[in-house]
């Protein structure tokens, strides 16, 4: 079943932006993430590294989710320890993380997570319903990114233009636009980005990894964490195995992927294109 068809009815929508300056705040943090968890680039490095983005990202978590202290204190973290990471020790930090491959020790991507003995059709379902929700906002796949659909950067930008686009239709009070960046907000955190990131946090953790991504890690948790409490969702368990499949799997990591369709005043590009 499609994520189209998958969307949430209207009596089970709670509302997740409550004004324009929420969404838009929840759209930085969310472009923040996707810059972090990214392949370190040279662009996008420059960017998250600038005391102006830092000053950004503390007023947007404060904004968005002022009523959590502890948020905003995890925000400054995150962004103090990268901004004092180069590019070089970034990317060689990235790859010890993560490795060349899909299929590491602790993968950054949603379909590697689920039930170890999945149906074979898990992973093509699980990203075909992943492909639609981005279809649904007007999103394709760019060839000149080079990550799968799944990839938490590429779901961090989901998130940010969703947000975006809810800032856009709270601006221009399209009670429709709203109702529909909502429904997709509940989607998109029930069925993917809060169904598999603390299990994905956890391995991470376990592996020991540099300071800068542990606190990236800890910053996305609590906005997701938050994000779905708003919602009455409960997240993922941190315990989802990984899925196991053979040789014949290996096309998934072929892929080339990314979104088309960002806005246009988006920060540096982790797999967007205008």
């Amino acid at each position: 079943m499609s994520g189209a068809r998958n969307m949430p009815t209207a009596s089970e929508v709670k509302r997740l932006n409550r004004n324009p300056a929420d969404a838009s705040a929840r759209a930085f943090t969310y472009r923040f993430l996707a810059e972090a968890f990214a392949y370190p680039e040279p662009e996008g490095w420059v960017w998250i590294r600038e005391p102006a983005t830092r000053e950004a990202l503390d007023a947007a978590v404060r904004e968005a989710w002022g009523s959590l202290p502890e948020t905003s204190a995890l925000a400054g973290i995150a962004a103090l320890a990268i901004a004092g990471i180069g590019l070089e020790a970034a990317r060689a930090d990235h790859l010890r993380a993560f490795g060349y491959t899909v299929r590491g020790a602790c993968p950054p991507h949603e379909i590697e997570y689920g039930d170890a003995k999945a149906d074979a059709l898990f992973r093509p379902h699980r990203l075909a319903d992943l492909s639609a929700l981005y279809r649904a906002f007007g999103l394709e796949m760019d060839d000149l990114a080079h990550e799968r659909q799944d990839h938490l950067a590429i779901e961090c930008e989901f998130a940010s233009i969703l947000a975006a686009r809810a800032a856009h239709a709270l601006e221009n009070n399209r009670a429709e636009w709203i109702d529909a960046c909502e429904r997709a907000w509940r989607l998109f955190l029930r069925e993917h980005l809060g169904r598999w990131v603390q299990a994905f946090a956890s391995r991470l953790e376990g592996m020991r990894p540099a300071r800068w991504l542990l606190d990236s890690v800890a910053l996305m948790l609590a906005v997701v964490r938050a994000d779905c409490a708003a919602l009455g969702i409960r997240p993922g368990s941190d315990d989802i195995q990984l899925v196991s499949y053979d040789g014949s799997d290996e096309a998934f990591c072929a892929d080339r992927c990314g979104l088309n369709g960002a806005p246009t005043d988006s920060p540096p590009e982790s797999g967007l294109v205008p």
